[in-house]
């Protein structure tokens, strides 16, 4: 299993991280690091998710993250990336 990070921007709203950390959770998934930060319009964030998989996982999460109305983009980054 590989370390993978993915970068999500959404809407700066209440509940947001929760419904993003209880996705992982409901997918038995671990998050290895978190991070959000605010970007340059102030109703969004960015958030920066490191978890271990395989690239069928990549893909499901990207997937299932993708499905969360609040969530407006996600971003699979390589080592490279960041």
């Amino acid at each position: 299993m590989e370390l993978f990070t993915l970068e999500l921007t959404v809407a700066n709203r209440c509940g947001v991280l929760n419904r993003i950390t209880g996705l992982y959770a409901k997918c038995k998934h671990n998050i290895e690091t978190l991070s959000v930060h605010g970007s340059g319009d102030p109703a969004l964030s960015v958030m920066r998710i490191s978890a271990r998989g395989d690239h069928v996982i990549q893909r499901q999460m990207m997937r299932q993250l993708r499905k969360i109305f609040d969530v407006k983009s996600v971003v699979l980054l390589n080592n490279s990336t960041y």
